[in-house]
């Protein structure tokens, strides 16, 4: 039996006992606690959706200065945050390992649980006993909203998700985020370059937004030229991507799936510049603070741009107008405003929406910001 369904099973369990207090709450119709004195947001979001709830968990702390938040993520993710942003505490769990339903269960109880994402969530957060449930309206199948006792519409005008994500809470705004806000986490010397260089980080999970190897090759001859040495990296599963690049070149310094995130963030925070598709790494350069040019394929540089939040940092989307981004779904909320694509790559053999974005592009806005190294 996979241990998804350990997880779930223990789930339903807590959820039959719990029951009759959803019951009771709806009949007697419970207000909710206006001062929390505990509150939990959780999900198992990819890594660039988790930190671009960095302008909720600011919101909570500027609004609720007293209260203890916790933020339940994917276990490999409490490494960064593991100094505690915004003074959350980071409580790692995940779905395929039935065990670290324990970790969310040894939590105190909890006032408010805020759904970032896809709603099942909110039915975890039922199961540990938390008393009030806040979300997003419109997720499907209606079961995974059951247990919500507040939903929030998403806005009808084009935003960034970070900044939609503060729509959960109501109140002041939290300032623009600054670095000094977050630590960086401790991390296991590795070998970097000695002199200034530029990063690569060229690894993507999804083919439709792999940028062509012949382009990068063609920006790695441009910072060779400009006497840069250059670092290029990926994720653990994503070495292909490498294919086609000489690795015995004495310029480039090649991390192929070995870095952990905080060693990730040390990489990228000692370049001058990153360059990379859209993936999560390209979202970690906003927390660390280092200029960066992320390449937008299949999604929005709209909804995943930068934002108000994060106005003050030098993140530069390059996207291209295409007919096929046309799909309008988040989470499975159809919002009209929204022009991304989900489809796979079994569904599109040839990604245009990436193949588009030409070096030349990418080039001109290099020379704007190569010019602070």
């Amino acid at each position: 039996m996979a241990s998804r369904t350990y997880f779930r099973i223990l789930e339903f369990l807590f959820i039959i006992y719990r029951l009759p207090r959803l019951i009771l709450k709806r009949i007697l119709k419970f207000k909710k606690p206006n001062k929390p004195k505990k509150i939990l947001i959780i999900h198992q979001l990819f890594l660039g959706d988790t930190l671009m709830t960095t302008p909720l968990i600011a919101k909570l702390r500027k609004n609720f200065p007293e209260a203890d938040i916790y933020h339940a993520m994917p276990e490999p993710f409490v490494e960064i945050f593991s100094t505690k942003p915004y003074n959350v505490k980071p409580v790692g769990f995940s779905i395929f390992n039935w065990k670290t339903f324990y970790n969310l269960l040894k939590l105190p109880k909890i006032d408010w649980a805020i759904i970032p994402g896809d709603n099942r969530y909110g039915w975890t957060a039922f199961s540990i006993g938390a008393k009030w449930i806040i979300g997003f309206a419109g997720d499907s199948p209606a079961y995974k909203n059951w247990c919500f006792d507040e939903l929030k519409t998403i806005p009808n005008s084009p935003q960034s998700w970070s900044d939609i994500l503060k729509i959960l809470v109501d109140g002041e705004e939290p300032p623009p985020f600054s670095m000094k806000d977050w630590k960086q986490p401790s991390y296991k010397p590795f070998k970097i370059p000695s002199s200034k260089y530029v990063l690569f980080h060229i690894g993507v999970k999804s083919k439709l937004k792999m940028w062509q190897t012949e382009k990068w090759i063609e920006i790695i001859e441009y910072f060779k030229n400009k006497k840069f040495n250059i670092a290029v990296s990926c994720g653990p599963s994503e070495t292909e991507c490498l294919n086609g690049i000489n690795l015995n070149d004495p310029c480039l310094f090649f991390y192929p799936g070995i870095l952990s995130l905080s060693q990730m963030w040390e990489l990228i925070k000692k370049a001058c510049l990153l360059i990379s598709p859209d993936n999560g790494i390209a979202h970690l350069s906003r927390i660390v603070g280092t200029p960066t040019i992320c390449l937008f394929g299949p999604g929005s540089p709209v909804l995943f741009g930068k934002g108000n939040f994060w106005r003050n940092i030098l993140f530069i989307p390059i996207s291209k107008p295409i007919k096929c981004r046309n799909q309008n779904k988040i989470f499975k909320r159809e919002i009209p405003w929204i022009k991304t694509c989900e489809r796979l790559p079994s569904q599109c053999n040839k990604p245009k929406c990436i193949d588009i974005i030409e070096v030349n592009d990418v080039i001109q806005k290099i020379e704007f910001l190569i010019k602070k190294c």
